[in-house]
């Protein structure tokens, strides 16, 4: 873990250095900072870190800014509470973040760091897995698709026109999916005949 970076959004800058001090000490490193919460969720964006270190304090709507990181799972997020923050954090449903008073001590800050960024790569994982099954099934559902306009235009059997797409696919070098969407353009079927 010792090449992880993070953006940190924390206001009061003795509480600053002493979360960065903590940090480094573990190998991590600061890459962004953010002085109010739309500001820091720029950061985020822009440099894309695996972690966002966000105190409760900072000006802005910072229960917003913490939901977006969560939702679209921009990095694993932590919250800083420290004594100036007055925000009210039961609006946020979501159990992917853990908030910690400051000042926070240097082994439970690095502890809590590692399980959040074990957690965040688990996160992306079955996100990277649903989004390859959506793709898989959104494929299979067009070649499906089409192979009903092809039984319906050449009156062939479910798996005359499955081969008749499998072929076009293998002649073309284009995969099945691809040759597929160009039988709804229209001009593929006209082509063939």
């Amino acid at each position: 873990m010792n090449t992880l970076e993070y953006c940190l959004g924390v206001p009061d800058p003795v509480d600053r250095r002493a979360v960065i001090s903590a940090l480094s000490l573990n190998g991590l490193s600061c890459v962004g900072e953010g002085y109010d919460g739309g500001h820091f969720l720029r950061v985020v964006r822009t440099v894309q870190p695996q972690l966002a270190i966000l105190d409760l304090a900072l000006p802005g709507n910072v229960l917003e800014t913490a939901a977006i990181i969560d939702q679209e799972c921009l990095a694993a997020l932590l919250l800083l509470e420290g004594k100036r923050s007055k925000r009210n954090v039961v609006n946020l449903n979501r159990s992917t973040f853990i908030i910690l008073k400051l000042p926070v001590q240097e082994m439970l800050l690095n502890s809590v760091v590692e399980v959040l960024y074990m957690e965040f790569k688990r996160r992306q994982k079955m996100q990277q897995e649903i989004s390859a099954l959506r793709a898989k099934l959104q494929a299979r559902t067009i070649v499906e698709r089409a192979k009903g306009v092809i039984m319906k235009e050449f009156s062939f059997s479910e798996e005359q026109a499955y081969r008749f797409l499998q072929k076009k696919s293998m002649d073309l070098r284009l995969p099945l999916k691809e040759v597929a969407e160009t039988i709804f353009k229209g001009n593929f079927l006209k082509k063939t005949n």
